[in-house]
């Protein structure tokens, strides 16, 4: 029977550029640097794969949690035809190529997760490598709960839960081809981010947000260009905030 890795390798399409295929790493983020590293080169659609990871991080802090096999663990190079000005634009083209293969209840939470309601259901972590007019290339990192687990936190939620595909390879394969088509949304910035504002979580149920120790409700209104996140509060007031300054008060205590 051949490995996960293995079995991977040949469920996914032919014309992939370069995959590489893991069983166990670190962090399949850490080993695509690292591959960049040893190939400055690296073409457009490079990906590494892997059935575990140690050591796989969210933004900040953050760590991501998974039972081998259950999850869609990869990291993929992405390379712009065109230099992009603001960084928070790669989240929303990416957002926006997600939401064409993953199942409609799936909403995109400011700034990298991906969320069911109040459950999350995985989340990404974008690296951008900046030349002297823009960013030329980034390095996505995605983790999507696939199968449930009994390990699982009551606060995620798995592609098996929501009756969809629980095929990890699938997953991937679904998700590189989402990657492939050209970036043509670039050529028309406004519509890109009014498209992104529409996928947003917490645009349609009042919320609790804490900010500096304090808890307000607020719905989100909208993502600003600069990526800064606005909060309508009940005054009808919008509020701005950066990365950092403001978190929502989740139901759950773990």
């Amino acid at each position: 029977m051949p490995s996960s890795a293995q079995a991977l390798k040949q469920a996914l399409m032919s014309d992939i550029e370069t995959i590489y295929w893991l069983e166990r790493v670190d962090s399949t983020q850490l080993e695509l640097r690292r591959k960049l590293q040893e190939n400055p080169d690296m073409a457009h659609l490079s990906a590494v794969v892997a059935a575990s990871q140690d050591k796989g991080r969210g933004r900040g802090v953050s760590k991501w949690h998974d039972t081998p096999g259950n999850s869609v663990l990869l990291s993929v190079l992405l390379r712009w035809p065109l230099p992009v000005r603001e960084s928070f634009d790669i989240n929303r083209w990416v957002c926006g190529r997600l939401s064409s293969v993953l199942p409609p209840s799936v909403s995109f939470k400011w700034p990298n997760d991906l969320m069911v309601g109040e459950r999350k259901l995985g989340g990404m972590l974008i690296e951008n490598h900046w030349g002297p007019t823009g960013i030329k290339s980034s390095a996505l990192g995605l983790g999507i709960n696939v199968s449930a687990s009994p390990k699982d936190l009551s606060r995620s939620i798995s592609m098996e839960t929501l009756g969809a595909e629980v095929n990890v390879m699938q997953w991937v394969q679904e998700i590189l081809s989402a990657l492939r088509p050209p970036a043509n949304e670039f050529v028309d910035i406004p519509e890109l981010r009014k498209h992104y504002d529409l996928l947003l979580w917490g645009r349609d149920q009042w919320r609790s947000y804490e900010v500096d120790g304090l808890q307000f409700e607020a719905i989100v209104a909208h993502v600003q260009p600069s990526g800064h996140l606005g909060l309508e509060l009940k005054n009808g007031t919008v509020v701005h905030y950066d990365l950092d300054t403001v978190k929502w008060v989740h139901p759950f205590s773990e």
